[in-house]
This record gives structure tokens, sequence and C-alpha cells, in this order.
């Protein structure tokens, strides 16, 4: 049994959370080298909630920084590796702690990860490089999987535009989870540290709505903490694919009461699942019913970049006459176009004769 904690915190006594989580987790930190992996993974700014708060990540830098000069911060946005640095700049954390941003994009190589999915994977190579890894995700929710935490969040670990080609080379939204999976069992984190003090509930993971929530959730084991925030947000874990088959591989406990949990835990009072997995009947997962549902475009918020079609599908999927189009023979519902249109012009919306069952 792993333990989870759960501590009440704002930005102004985030500092304290972090260290205290520090000292009950015994982070021994002296003579290693350091990764703190955020999730950057759009280019939107901080009042999206989108991304892990250049405050959190700070807030863990300087706690490491008391242990270990050898700290770097880093992370693959989504998009081409020419825009990576762009991305960055959005979040914020340039303006906080410039100087230990490693651009991880460049310098990747192949790995045998173990997998059947993808067997040589894109990965940057500091994610083996470093003695430590600090998995630091967002709380917030994916239209795609559910759940963007503490799992998800390691996609970061492959270069740049890869991992939507990999969306493509997958096959299915179950082979893509089970590569998720091998990620995090290749290289699982030796901690994880959760911003919950904004979260995203409803059309995650890029333009869902901001729900404050006032929380740091902490643990070494990523699974079991994603089984925590999953029933903070009232959803059974068991019902979640990802989680599920986390569970059947050994990862963890999926029972929360099996699960040491500290702190200020407590479930979140209707706390919006994304579009794609709220059905009415909560037997219904609509996991393997996704591919069926395309995104939907808003040509009022649409300011023409070309972003979905040029640097984020991997099917070609889109082409332009002057706005989008999307060719539902050639599009593999993976929500890349979703997630990195900057504007939220593209979305994923609730479909009454797919999840509302007889």
């Amino acid at each position: 049994m792993s333990r989870v904690i759960v501590r009440n915190s704002d930005f102004e006594s985030l500092r304290g959370a972090i260290d205290r989580i520090f000292q009950d987790l015994e982070v021994d930190l002296k003579g290693k080298s350091v990764l703190i992996k955020p999730n950057f993974g759009a280019a939107v700014g901080p009042e999206k909630s989108a991304l892990t708060d250049a405050r959190v990540v700070k807030a863990v830098l300087d706690a490491c920084l008391e242990q270990t000069g050898e700290v770097i911060i880093g992370d693959n946005p989504g998009n081409l590796d020419t825009r990576a640095m762009h991305t960055i700049g959005m979040s914020g954390i340039l303006e906080l702690a410039s100087d230990f941003y490693c651009n991880i994009s460049q310098g990747g190589q192949f790995v045998d990860i173990g997998s059947e999915i993808i067997p040589r994977v894109f990965l940057s190579s500091q994610v083996t490089d470093v003695d430590y890894v600090i998995n630091v995700p967002k709380m917030k929710t994916h239209v795609l999987c559910g759940l963007s935490c503490c799992i998800k969040n390691l996609y970061g670990y492959v270069v740049g535009a890869q991992k939507a080609r990999y969306h493509l080379e997958s096959g299915s939204l179950k082979r893509l989870t089970q590569l998720w999976l091998d990620l995090y069992k290749y290289r699982a984190p030796n901690l994880n540290i959760v911003d919950a003090i904004v979260a995203m509930e409803g059309g995650g993971p890029t333009h869902g709505k901001p729900r404050p929530v006032g929380k740091i959730v902490a643990g070494t084991n990523g699974f079991e903490v994603d089984v925590v925030l999953t029933t903070m947000m009232g959803w059974d874990p068991r019902t979640m694919k990802m989680l599920e088959m986390a569970c059947e591989q050994g990862l963890g406990e999926i029972d929360v009461e099996r699960i040491e949990v500290e702190g200020d835990f407590e479930i979140l009072p209707e706390f919006e699942k994304p579009p794609t997995f709220a059905a009415i009947d909560p037997k219904f997962n609509p996991y393997e019913e996704i591919v069926r549902i395309r995104p939907s475009l808003d040509e009022e918020k649409c300011v023409l970049c070309r972003l979905c079609g040029d640097e984020s599908c991997p099917a070609e999927a889109i082409s332009f006459e002057e706005y989008p189009i999307i060719d539902p023979e050639k599009c593999i519902s993976c929500y890349c176009c979703v997630e990195f249109c900057p504007e939220g012009a593209l979305f994923v919306e609730y479909d009454k004769e797919i999840f509302e069952i007889a």
C-alpha cells in the first residue's frame, strides 16, 4: 500500500505545502540529478488552467534546490519541434525559472521501452539520463481518456510531434492507452506532485472549464494518485479503462479504500466530466465508441491559423477552403486538433445518439 497525500493550498501557501510533502514522503535528492516534468503541452496562457501552473513548478524547483543543484525542468509540447519554445513561453515558466528550463525536444533518441505497440519510441534523452523524475501534472479532464494526470502526462516523454504520429500508428485507443502504460512502466516517476489548486473540468485537456479546487496531491505511485484524483472527481476509477488496464497490469490499487490517503481528501461536488464520458447510464463507458465522434468547428472562434491541419493532425484528415474541413473517412478521433487549437475553435460535443442508451 502506498501513500497519497492531499494538502489544501493556495499560491501563497504553496511552498510550505511542497516542503511538507517532501518531508512526509522522505524525498532524498542529495547527489542526484533531477528532471521536473510538468504539463506544458499546448500553446495557451495560464488563464486557461490547461497547463501546470508555473508557480507550482517553481515551488517544486526551489524545494529541489535545497538538496541538489542538478535540476532541470522540461516538457515536450505536442506540436512541431520548431514551435516548442513558443509553447513553453506561453506557460510563464521562463519568467520564473529560465535558467533551469531545458528544451528536451532537442536530442531525442529511439529507445526500446518493452512495448508491443511501438517497439522503439522516440524519447527525450533526459528522461533516461537523470537519476530522479518528479512528475508535476495538472488535475484535468480529457475528452479522449477521461483523466489527464500522472499516467497521461508521461506521454510528454515522447519528443514533440511524434506523439501525434503514435496516435495514428497505435491503431486504436486501447493500443494507444497501452503505450501510455508502457511508458509509465519504463520510467515511472519517483515522485508525483499534482497541481490541483485550479483544476480543469468538462471538455479538457485544453479548453475545458477552470475549477478552483485549492489542493496539492502527491504520492510515489502515479497510478494510485490518479485513482485518488478520479475519486475526488466523483468518478468510480473502475469505469475508466486506462485505470482498469493499469490495475490489471499490477501497477497498484484501484480501490481508494486500499490506498493510504492522508490529509485533506474530499469528494468535489458536481465535477463536470468531459462530454465523451458523460453517459447517463453509469454502466456505459464510451471508451471504445469515441472513434465515432468527430470534432466540430466554431467558425466564430477560428482565426485561420491552420495549426490544426498543418501541425496537429497525424492522419492528414484536415484540409482547408477558408475554414478547416475534417474528412470523416480519414479522421481517427485522436482529438489532437482539439487539444492544440489555441482558440478552442475545434471541440467535442455530447452526442445523444451515442451516449444515451435505451
